[in-house]
This record gives C-alpha cells, structure tokens and sequence, in this order.
C-alpha cells in the first residue's frame, strides 16, 4: 500500500514538472492573438503567419511603391492580429494611406479606431491633426463636381467630425478651433439656431482663446440673420439686439465692430417699427386711445431719432386730448 501511494506521488510530480515544461515552452512561442477579431472577410489574408513579419512585409510593399498592396497587408494585421504590439502602427498607416488615396471618410473612422483602441500607442497629435485636416477639407469643398458643374457646398459634413474631434482632446491646441468652426458648419448651412448653440459652447468653454471673438460674433451674427429670416417674431429681434448690445460691450474695438454696428442700425429701426404698429393697432384698429397713448410715449422715449418717432409725437399731443376729454366726461 505504501508503494502504491509513493507510485502516484511520483507520478503527480512528473505531471507538475510536464506542465512547468510546457509553460515554460509556451514563453518561447511566437505571438499568439488572444483578444477578439475586429472581423472577418472572404478576400483579406495576411501574407504572413505571425505580426512580425507581415508589418516588415507590409512596410516592405510600402517601400517599393504598391501602395494598395501596403493598404491590404497593413489592413490585415490589424484585423488578424488586433492585440499585437505591431496592431497599432499598422492600423496607423493604413488610415494615412486611405486619407492619401482620398477615401476621407473612412480614413477619419480609421483614425478614430484607432484613438478608441490603441490609446498611447500611436503619435495622438499627429492623429488628432490629421482628423482635423481632414473634416476641415470636407467642411469647405464643394461635392458633386462633374465637368462643367461646379458642385454645392455642404459644410455641415464637417460637424461630426469636429465634435469628435472636440470629445478626443477638449484639451487640445486646437480644440477651441475646431468648436469654433461647429458653429461656422451650422451657420454656413443656414441652421442659425444650432450655429448659436455650437458658438456659445466655444465662447463659454474657451473664453481665453483666439476664437472666443470669433464665435461670439458668429453667435450674434446667427440671431442677426435668425430676427431677419422671421421678421415678425419679437423674440428674434430681441435676442439679436441683446447680443449686439453684449458684443459691443465686451469687445469695443473688434475688427467686426462695422459690422455689428451695421447690424444694431438695422435691428434698431425694425424695434422702432415694430413698436410704431404696436402704437397704431391701439390707436386705429383697436380704438383703445390710453393703451396707444403709453405705447406712443414709449416708442418716443425708447426711439427718439427713429424714422417713426416723427409720427408718433404727432398722434401722440391730438390723443393726449382726446385721452383729457374722455376723462373730463367720466370723473
């Protein structure tokens, strides 16, 4: 019984030294991938069974001028291969050669793959530079060029790009830049209520930048155009004067001041219009002689040289005595 046990004493101690073998075996194996695929496809195969190889393959391709070839080989590593110390690089340059050969979308998605998946492991600014050239060439080049057609514009193709950019590095050199440039998509494309929205988030967020300015005059010029677009609606017009009253006294002596104050002229004599109806319908169409007294008296004292006040005064001494008559007969 004694040698029984001894038996498979010793025989479970060559079982724990066969496997501290084989572990120690397993060190010495080429890289194994561990991490799931990010997919699978019928026509893309690595060249090569292990990382190492297929990036010196890849970069050898890249070397000699076959370029779509690189593309591939590059592709498939980081497909193959996702959790590989070459993953990365190879992911790298195969979104630099998708954003040489013009495929700007997909090359931006690539980038941004490889900001979600390879955090450290990649030049980021270079990355985050590249992003931003390219939504900048999609926000300010026509599409739909063909022969003699010069094409449209769609600024807007560049918000989205822009807001990742913004959420990869809200901290980034050019991050108040690229904000700023949401709201000049917006506004470009002539949806003024979200341009006011993007311009405030650069303003309030980055209000030491250089764009600061910029966008608070985007944002004021925006309702300038929003009060223009809806020329009877009180509210635009009155948020488009507050933002001009605002700008003017937080930047004085802007570059944009002409053109602000151009925009105050305006706005200025549509109030004082608006504000003369206001005073008429009383007075003609409503027949209420106090309500369009004080809406008078307003008008002359909010707009003393507007091209309206003239009127106004004149209506305003004939109702002051109709206004003292009707009181004399109903004490």
């Amino acid at each position: 019984m004694h040698n029984i046990h001894f038996i498979r004493c010793q025989g479970f101690c060559a079982l724990l030294t066969l496997c501290a073998v084989l572990m120690g075996c397993a060190t010495e194996r080429p890289y194994e991938e561990t991490l799931g695929k990010r997919g699978w496809t019928l026509i893309l195969h690595p060249a090569k069974t292990n990382p190492q190889d297929q990036m010196a393959y890849a970069q050898q391709l890249l070397r000699e001028g076959n370029k779509k070839g690189a593309l591939k080989q590059f592709k498939a590593l980081s497909v193959f291969w996702t959790g590989a110390p070459e993953a990365a690089p190879a992911q790298y340059e195969y979104a630099k050669l998708l954003e040489e050969r013009g495929n700007l979308f997909k090359a931006f998605d690539e980038y941004q793959y490889l900001i979600e998946h390879y955090t450290g492991a990649f030049p980021f600014d270079d990355v985050l530079q590249r992003q931003f050239n390219i939504a900048f060439h999609l926000m300010t080049t026509k599409k739909g060029k063909f022969f003699l057609f010069p094409g449209f514009s769609a600024p807007e193709r560049g918000v989205p790009l822009f807001e990742k950019i913004v959420a990869n590095a809200p901290e980034w050199t050019r991050a108040p830049e690229a904000q700023y440039l949401i709201g000049q998509a917006y506004e470009l494309s002539g949806q003024y209520e979200l341009a006011v929205v993007a311009y405030m988030a650069s303003e309030y967020r980055y209000p030491h930048s250089a764009f600061a300015e910029k966008s608070a005059f985007g944002k004021t010029q925006s309702l300038y155009l929003l009060a223009q677009e809806n020329p009877n609606d009180d509210q635009a017009r009155d948020e488009a004067w507050a933002a001009i009253t605002l700008f003017q006294n937080t930047y004085p002596k802007s570059e944009f001041s002409p053109t602000i104050q151009e925009y105050r002229k305006t706005i200025f004599r549509q109030r004082a219009r608006a504000a003369y109806n206001l005073a008429y319908y009383y007075d003609r169409i409503a027949k209420k002689p106090k309500a369009a007294l004080i809406a008078y008296e307003n008008l002359v004292k909010l707009f003393p040289d507007s091209d309206w006040t003239g009127l106004a005064q004149v209506r305003l001494e004939a109702l002051k005595i109709t206004v003292e008559n009707t009181h004399d007969k109903n004490p």
